[in-house]
């Protein structure tokens, strides 16, 4: 079988794999025939796509990791907030992941807008059960951390739906409604006492930073439970490879990318390598375009995640990419969202409100005139207005006459004045709530605490690269894709 994405498919493909929308009349089973219309309702629904019986890929088939049946009651629960339907869903998943051979996460989801907030719990608990068992975890801790991802989102029943799939930037009272959501699933498990402490308080801490940036309570690395490391960075990977009204969705090869630069800032270092042993960058049965032009579709995993065994697409050959013959041969493109990338990936930037479109402005204010040419090689392809500076006065003068940009990136060592100075007199000059992303060569604690005194939105350490920075600029403006 093959994975096609949504804008892909043609009339005439024949599925290969069940598209089930639990809750709603939408079945559409193996072996049925894609007509216009299923394909409409597809693309319009959000799914990425389908698995196709295809001749080119027979035999490749990718593993399930957990059953269909599981993952239907696990939807289930989480939407009717059934905390014992939950803790039976949990014993489930751990039990078919701990019964396969390989523990590689492979089936792309196929779900919809309707059903996203729901399907996203499973998938945390699947990924992040994945990761616990692969650094060693017990079966008990890995139904606790399984109970952990279902519930973790529990509290978002509290936000209204509209504040969730608001297309345009939350206002300052839905961000703190959404950053209380953590909080709120808390309590709806404090009130079970056959929920433990552990898991508890993995859900509470699942969106806290390493550096300290993130929420409820700003912790540090060494006061944020470990589960909660694993749920944090399972679940921003999944929010990044999902399609939602807002953003076409990251491969997961990019994904996983944006996870590795924010190693040690955002996210554990221990967990993300964790990952990348068990959520591979190039699922089987996906789309890969390799750099001697040949396509190709994924048949099976290698010891280096990077570089799977391919099937040359209209023949018969294989190639083992992570051997000595082919080692001048790379992926240069996976296919989840279309291969045609004349198209924006990210699309987190827009602002969708009344159909019109937003170009935000981002000042950028380095004194190194490299550091201005790089950011603004990297940004301003994705429709930003940049603002380029050299200095913090220069900084606060553009601000005094014509006003505030939507967000500013800002270098800390600078002559004169420094940034952490640039942007305490910023604060003083009564923006409170300019969003402010430092981008700086210094990763040391004291730094990041500085940072967070003069409330920066995030701390991005150089050199960085392009898909992180983008995505992570895309987060600050928004505040919207760790919804």
């Amino acid at each position: 079988m093959r994975f096609v994405p949504a804008n892909d498919l043609k009339e005439g493909m024949v599925l290969a794999w069940d598209i089930i929308n639990p809750g709603k009349t939408f079945i559409l089973k193996k072996g049925i025939v894609l007509t216009k219309d299923y394909i409409r309702h597809l693309r319009e629904k959000g799914y990425l796509g389908a698995y196709i019986d295809d001749p080119d890929s027979a035999h490749i088939i990718p593993e399930e990791s957990v059953s269909p049946d599981k993952i239907i009651d696990g939807i289930k629960s989480v939407e009717n907030v059934d905390i014992e339907g939950i803790m039976s869903v949990s014993q489930g998943i751990v039990a078919d992941m701990e019964a396969r051979k390989t523990l590689s996460v492979e089936i792309l989801d196929l779900r919809s807008f309707d059903d996203y907030t729901y399907h996203h719990s499973v998938n945390v608990a699947i990924f992040a059960v994945a990761v616990g068992k692969y650094i060693g975890l017990s079966s008990e801790e890995l139904v606790m951390l399984a109970q952990a991802g279902l519930s973790h989102d529990l509290g978002k029943e509290k936000v209204p739906i509209s504040i969730l799939n608001k297309r345009g930037r939350l206002t300052d009272e839905e961000l703190e409604l959404i950053q209380n959501h953590p909080k709120y699933s808390y309590d709806i498990l404090y009130e079970n006492h056959e929920i433990s402490a552990a898991v508890r308080q993995a859900v509470i801490c699942h969106h806290e930073n390493e550096n300290g940036s993130g929420y409820p309570n700003r912790l540090t690395s060494e006061r944020i439970p470990p589960m909660a490391k694993i749920l944090h960075a399972v679940d921003v990977y999944d929010a990044l490879i999902t399609r939602r009204p807002y953003k076409e969705p990251y491969t997961p090869a990019d994904a996983l990318e944006y996870m590795m630069g924010g190693k040690g800032i955002l996210f554990d270092e221990f967990v993300i390598d964790a990952m990348l042993k068990v959520i591979p960058p190039y699922p089987v049965a996906t789309e890969v375009v390799l750099s001697n032009g040949q396509h190709a579709i994924v048949a099976q995993q290698t010891e280096d995640p990077y570089r799977p065994c391919v099937k040359i697409i209209g023949y018969e050959t294989m190639y083992n990419l992570s051997k000595e013959e082919y080692k001048d041969i790379i992926i240069v493109a996976s296919g989840i969202a279309s291969l045609d990338h004349s198209r924006k990936v990210e699309k987190l930037n827009e602002d969708r409100n009344q159909g019109k479109e937003h170009t935000y402005k981002i000042m950028v204010v380095d004194d190194s005139a490299i550091t201005l040419q790089q950011v603004n090689t990297i940004l301003s392809p994705e429709g930003y207005e940049m603002i380029l500076l050299q200095s913090g006065i220069a900084a606060i003068n553009y601000i005094r006459e014509k006003g505030i940009p939507d967000l500013v990136i800002m270098d800390i060592e600078m002559p004169n004045m420094n940034g952490i100075s640039t942007v305490s007199t910023i604060r003083k000059m009564g923006y409170d709530y300019l969003p402010v992303v430092f981008l700086t060569a210094r990763g040391d604690k004291e730094t990041v605490i500085k940072c967070i005194k003069v409330r920066a939105k995030d701390y991005i350490v150089k050199p960085v690269r392009p898909p992180y920075l983008k995505a992570r600029i895309a987060i600050a403006l928004n505040a919207g894709l760790e919804r």
